[in-house]
């Protein structure tokens, strides 16, 4: 085959079991080389589903189990092998696979570069020991934070922040910038910013750079506003000296005057200016008067002399003379908070720097950087193991970034492919129609995508080989004949509107992009599609949801589970009004929704955050009196009403008290004094959380959140309840048991499936209005800055930026349409969709157009459809194609057939309870500084103190440069803490031992360094092993030198040790040793010779 394999995988057409396919094949041909295979997913969901599959079809295909016969056939029909051959070698590669699980390496692309940013750690200066930091939005708000406490009156900051503030009230905007400023700041972990923020940083640095700049533009926009206004002062000179007036010209003040009058304003565009007057003035002096105008012969000949003269030169300039001063208007805007960038990415990486943390959108842009100017196989030596096949899943989801960066690893895999052998030597597999990640830096455009990687090696056919997944084996026949028919019309539709806004080249991208949407189906008649677009009415949002609750409750009349249903919408905000709706009128249905997983949804989380809100404020009467009911609800189960419990105390809030557990409220100001976790975990005891049924996931999870945050932050309880409330709070808890109908947005539905599936509100937003579009100018002087924030609308077509814009919109359709194929196409047998018909409020396009533009065309060309009330207004348009199900037999989602496959067994689920500890904890010294001391204050014991000091010291370096960076870790860990012993004490110390020659050169980097490393030997006689462990052993590939510390007196026993450890090294096979014992604090070196 060749070197590069690549799949175009349309939905449901078995992309999972091609890539495992394709692995188990590799593996049964050479059952070790799992170690050589590199494939990366997008998801954690998707990696545990791939490795399960390999997993278990490897042992269905070893004890030849009727549920992986297909499996067996793929392989044994590729590699030309028996049954029994397959099996054996499956046996073979799984018991390999289970006991080298390490290198089994199917994880995601982030997991994958992760692994390579450590292992290159010291290339790229950074500590071997740093944590990834997975939350970039709270370091940079928190960095915004410390940012605006450091401002004072001289700040240079301060008056950029003013100038906003100043720009944003002349807008009607609010004064206060700070959460704005926190949202633009997230810019700094865009990919686009990173690669120009050394070159935008260059410019910023120079003090006088941004005024100039600004004043140049504020020029520009003047000069093109004063110029284009004079045109209209002459013209209205020229007519005074001909004692003509405005009103004197055809159409009076809205005829040509009104142009003129536009040139003097802050809009003087083609939209604005070049209406019909126009034309038929540049066109003939006789259309400058009207025709019963007492002074049409005047004025025909003045325009014939002066006035078109002046008109053709005016027209002729305006254009240009727009362009710059739109520029500059849209460029100028926000400027002042293109300043702060610069700031915020500095204090971003300082607290980074503090918490030898590194971010995780660092990660891609960082390794680009050394990649690309790197030899490939160094970074396949980093990886920690030759790689020979990588397969790239999702590749559509993939960001420009990331994929540069795999690239150098495919090409070297490439470049020692097999082509003669049978098997996929590197394979990508993706859908340019399932790219709805852009927000996290995917890109769909063919360009880069599966159409285009065959330009980036090479001529097409040399080096690889595209294939089509063409069959659908999700959905029934009526279903992808409607998704069909449906999307090819929807990309035709599209194309013709977008070509006139973004031009051939860019919508011709879009007809690309879906060129393959039409799939083949298994067999058989099956499945239902019902379209329903509503007409345009206040109740609207209560008709929808009508409409929903109705086809849930005809689907589940004709037989259908529950389970076998999902609701997709767009936005999460639907989620919560559908549940609510579904949960009053159909209170019987069990809804599951990963709002429902969220922390805050759990009464037992809830509680906890009310405590500790309250430990910080306790004059908040309202939590108090929520935690109260809370408690005395939920815990002691008291029957009476909420106004019953809070009516008698309605004039005294602390008495309110009584409500609570004695052992929290009188014990609130010792509580709110101690750290984080222990303050959790008194309350939990205090108010008896055990005893809420069902809360032991909740409660698990939310303490593996504490854990991280006390990790990254003080254990402040006030920040804890500001990041519960910023980001904590939203966090979900994993759950596999979906036991009722499933309510879930577009983007958490890519890569599931369901029988039926119900699109409410399918008539989102296309574009939103307030999107910040980053451009790179490519005009002077704008080009001055390498990139400028401008906000997105049709007014950038008249600007420079006019191909950023189109770009940009030519996205924004592609991703919406792209929105729309996810959805449609989860559904198994049935698919309904509500949307409604027309605009929404404020002229916006929406998604339901597209469905109104496409139902008739629809209608024409699938035989059997049937649409109602196209083009009446006021009623809806239904399209329905297929027969509704009318019976349904067990569902295909949840059917649980019988299986001896020990990796494909349903799991049991067991309730686990959960319990704190009612001990008080008692202080231990903390970090490693335990070891080092004992006894009291006496000479002696800081003596012996010191030693222990020094000798995990030498443990730890191994060359002098090694002293400094070793002893700050060890201030860190608690190891140097007190006025006796002290890093500077230390460091005056090993100045005065390593001035000696024959130290120092024991610890110059021209020896190799074995510190504390064990010596085995095998005792013949017992039959036991013995562990030896010198200091230090050094060699330089010739002599080889072995060095004990000692820190106390000399005695025989020391030499006789080293004595014995330098026999072991010649026994190894090292024939020139030395061995020495060094007494440190005497500073005594002695030799020890060898015995014979």
């Amino acid at each position: 085959m060749k070197p590069l394999t690549v799949y175009k995988a349309s939905a449901g057409s078995g992309k999972t079991f091609t890539l495992a396919v394709e692995y188990i094949k590799l593996l049964i041909d050479n059952p070790a080389c799992f170690k050589n295979i590199l494939a990366v997913t997008f998801t954690n969901k998707a990696t545990e589903e791939m490795k399960l599959r390999i997993l278990s079809q490897l042992y269905g295909i070893w004890k030849a189990l009727p549920d992986s016969h297909t499996y067996m056939s793929a392989v044994c029909a590729s590699l030309s092998i028996s049954e029994r051959q397959a099996s054996q070698r499956a046996g073979t590669a799984l018991s390999l696979l289970i006991h080298n699980y390490h290198y089994f390496r199917v994880e995601t692309i982030d997991s994958f570069f992760q692994s390579v940013l450590r292992n290159l750690a010291r290339e790229l200066d950074l500590t071997s020991n740093l944590r990834i930091g997975l939350n970039d939005t709270q370091v940079e708000e928190q960095a915004v934070d410390l940012l605006i406490e450091s401002l004072n009156s001289t700040s240079t900051m301060l008056q950029w922040l003013i100038s906003y503030i100043f720009s944003n009230i002349s807008e009607n905007k609010g004064w206060n910038v700070i959460g704005q400023v926190k949202k633009f700041g997230r810019t700094i972990f865009r990919d686009f910013y990173k690669a120009v923020s050394d070159d935008l940083g260059k410019a910023l640095s120079d003090q006088d750079f941004f005024d100039n700049y600004t004043k140049q533009l504020r020029s520009i926009r003047t000069g093109a506003k004063k110029l284009m206004a004079g045109y209209a002062q002459e013209f209205e000179k020229i007519t005074a000296e001909a004692g003509l007036s405005p009103t004197s010209y055809a159409k009076k003040s809205s005829g040509i005057c009104s142009y003129f009058n536009k040139l003097k304003g802050d809009d003087f565009s083609d939209a604005n200016c070049k209406k019909q007057m126009l034309e038929k003035c540049l066109a003939g002096a006789e259309n400058w008067a009207s025709k019963t105008s007492p002074d049409r012969d005047v004025i025909i000949q003045l325009a014939e002399s002066r006035l078109m003269p002046l008109l053709h030169k005016a027209e002729e300039d305006r254009p240009k003379q727009w362009t710059l001063y739109a520029t500059a208007d849209c460029t100028l805007k926000h400027l002042d908070k293109l300043r702060l960038l610069g700031s915020i990415e500095a204090k971003v990486r300082e607290l980074n720097s503090e918490a030898n943390r590194f971010l995780l959108s660092d990660t891609q842009h960082l390794l680009h950087t050394l990649i690309k100017d790197s030899d490939t196989p160094f970074i396949f030596e980093k990886v920690g193991c030759r790689l020979e096949h990588i397969m790239i899943d999702e590749f559509q989801d993939t960001s420009a970034v990331q994929w540069d960066n795999f690239k150098v690893l495919l090409k070297e895999c490439m470049s020692h492919s097999d082509e003669g052998s049978q098997l996929v030597n590197n394979l990508i597999v993706g859908d340019v129609k399932q790219s709805i990640y852009r927000w996290r830096a995917g890109d769909w455009r063919p360009a880069r995508q599966l159409g285009g990687i065959a330009r980036q090696f090479g001529k097409p056919g040399s080096s690889l080989e595209v294939k089509t997944l063409q069959t659908n084996y999700r959905s029934e026949r009526n279903v992808i004949e409607f998704n069909n028919c449906f999307f090819k019309a929807a990309a035709e539709a599209e194309y013709s509107q977008e070509k006139e806004t973004c031009g051939d080249t860019l919508a011709e991208e879009l007809l690309s992009a879906y060129a393959d949407v039409c799939q083949t189906a298994r067999g058989g008649n099956g499945g239902h599609v019902s379209i329903t677009l509503l007409p345009q009415s206040e109740s609207y949002e209560q008709d929808t949801l009508r409409q929903t609750s109705d086809i849930i409750t005809e689907l589940i009349d004709n037989g259908a589970k529950p389970t076998d249903i999902a609701v997709i919408v767009r936005y999460n905000r639907h989620i919560p009004l559908i549940a609510d709706y579904l949960s009053e009128n159909m209170p019987g249905l069990d809804i599951v929704s990963d709002e429902a997983f969220r922390l805050d949804a759990s009464p037992a989380i809830n509680m906890l955050i009310q405590a500790l809100t309250l430990l910080v404020h306790p004059e908040d009467a309202l939590t108090k009196a929520t935690l109260a009911i809370n408690y005395q609800k939920a815990i002691l189960h008291t029957p009476a009403g909420h106004g019953t419990m809070l009516t008698p105390m309605a004039g005294d809030a602390s008495d309110i008290d009584r409500l609570l557990p004695q052992e929290f409220s009188e014990n609130m100001e010792k509580l709110a004094s101690l750290p984080l976790s222990e303050a959790i975990d008194c309350i939990y005891n205090a108010f008896k959380i055990e005893r809420l049924n069902g809360q032991s996931a909740y409660i698990c999870a939310f303490y593996d959140k504490v854990a991280d945050f006390a990790a990254n932050n003080p254990g402040n309880i006030e920040k804890f309840i500001e990041a519960w409330h910023d980001e904590i709070c939203s966090s979900t808890v994993q759950s596999d048991a979906v036991t009722g109908l499933r309510l879930i947005s577009i983007h958490k539905s890519k890569g599931l499936e369901f029988a039926h599936v119900i699109i409410p509100f399918c008539d989102w937003m296309l574009e939103s209005r307030d999107t910040t579009l980053w451009c790179q100018p490519g005009t002077q002087p704008f080009n001055e800055l390498p990139i400028v924030p401008v906000d997105y609308s049709k007014k950038l077509l008249d600007t420079i930026y006019a191909d950023n814009f189109r770009d940009e919109h030519m996205q924004n359709r592609v991703d919406n349409l792209n929105l729309l194929y996810v959805a449609f196409t989860r559904a198994g047998r049935s698919l309904h969709v509500i949307g409604r018909k027309g605009k929404s409020r404020g002229g916006q396009a929406n998604r339901s157009e597209l469905l109104e533009q496409c139902l008739p065309i629809v209608a024409q060309r699938l035989d059997g459809s049937l649409l109602c009330g196209d083009g009446e207004d006021d009623k809806p348009s239904t399209l329905e194609y297929g027969m509704p199900i009318t019976a349904e037999g067990r569902s295909k989602q949840n059917k649980q057939t019988a299986t001896d496959n020990v990796f494909l067994m349903p799991s049991e689920q067991y309730e686990a309870s959960m319990d704190a500890s009612h001990y008080a904890a008692q202080f231990k010294q903390s970090n490693k500084s335990r070891d080092f001391i004992s006894g009291g204050e006496s000479r002696r014991s800081q003596y012996i103190e010191a030693g222990n000091v020094m000798h995990k010291l030498f443990s730890t370096i191994r060359t002098t440069d090694d002293i400094a960076p070793a002893l700050k870790q060890m201030e860190f860990d608690g190891i140097i803490y007190d006025d006796n012993l002290t890093a500077e004490k230390l460091r005056g110390f090993l100045a005065e031992r390593f001035n000696d020659e024959q130290v120092k050169d024991w610890f110059s980097p021209r020896w190799r360094v074995f510190n504390e490393c064990s010596i085995l030997e095998y005792d013949k006689d017992t039959g036991k092993t013995i562990e030896r462990r010198p200091d230090r052993v050094i060699t330089d590939g010739t002599q080889t030198i072995v060095i004990d510390f000692k820190f106390g007196k000399p005695q025989k026993a020391h030499a006789a040790q080293v004595a014995e450890y330098a026999d072991l090294l010649r026994r190894m096979g090292h024939t020139d040793v030395k061995g020495f014992v060094w007494y440190v604090m005497e500073n005594k070196i002695k030799e020890v010779k060898q015995t014979s």
